[in-house]
């Protein structure tokens, strides 16, 4: 994502927690404990706001940023 958008890598780790890197550094932004094991995160605009989705387990969660 570009422009007014967050640009971030998003990635699931085995250990169940969703991390947010910085695009340009790679630094570790935030973590969310997640578990089980989330599938690969999806990112999204709506309204003018970007989310992140992703699937653990049954249940499908949804970041706003």
């Amino acid at each position: 994502m570009a422009g007014k958008f967050i640009s971030r890598g998003f990635r699931g780790r085995r250990s169940g927690m969703l991390v947010a890197h910085d695009a340009r550094t790679g630094a570790v932004l935030w973590e969310a404990p997640i578990a089980p094991a989330p599938a690969a995160p999806t990112t999204h605009e709506l309204d003018g706001r970007q989310y992140v989705a992703v699937a653990a387990g049954p249940n499908i969660l949804c970041f706003g940023l």
